[in-house]
């Protein structure tokens, strides 16, 4: 990013009401919750996000669920954020709070499931995606994000051939469906 552009987006969030000082990390949306909307919370969230200040685009985010801010709204850049940043358990730990708000949603059990898979826990990680099955039967991402997990996890291989084939099932010529014929191929005796 420009070194314009950043003064730019910083020039806007002082114009927007923003009293405290963008250098001064301690200064962060604590600071500023009195008075402010969910929405301004949220806007700033994203500001900060986009001109590279993660751990404040976070705060601002979180700040906003916190004061009841729509999580379908907030957790795709919230969850954004937290990857950018390589923080996966916190990424992990925000959808996780919003699952059960949400209801029963095969997205948010999916993209749980990605992201404990990404932490290293496969069987948190195996529970979110046969969840994700269970309410999206026909979701052939799914099937085969939990072949590759269970082939690259060494846990179930023959698990992982009966999804990569109900993967090709479901989407013979799906964006995977070349990595799931090689993998099936090399299982053949």
């Amino acid at each position: 990013m420009t070194y314009l552009r950043r003064a730019i987006l910083i020039a806007g969030l002082l114009a927007a009401g923003c009293t405290h000082s963008v250098s001064d990390p301690a200064a962060g949306p604590a600071a500023l919750r009195k008075g402010q909307t969910i929405d301004e919370l949220y806007d700033r969230g994203r500001a900060f996000a986009m001109i590279g200040d993660l751990t404040r685009g976070e705060q601002y985010l979180s700040a906003a669920l916190e004061h009841g801010a729509d999580p379908q709204k907030v957790l795709p850049p919230l969850v954004h954020i937290c990857v950018e940043a390589g923080r996966y358990r916190v990424a992990a730990d925000y959808v996780h709070a919003y699952m059960g708000a949400a209801g029963e949603s095969a997205d948010l059990h999916m993209l749980y499931g990605l992201l404990e898979a990404a932490i290293g826990d496969v069987e948190v990680a195996r529970r979110e995606y046969e969840t994700a099955i269970r309410l999206h039967p026909d979701d052939g991402a799914v099937h085969y994000a939990l072949a590759v997990l269970l082939r690259s996890a060494l846990v179930d291989p023959d698990g992982s051939n009966a999804e990569f084939r109900e993967y090709l099932r479901l989407a013979p010529h799906g964006e995977h469906a070349a990595e799931a014929r090689a993998a099936l191929a090399t299982e053949a005796p």
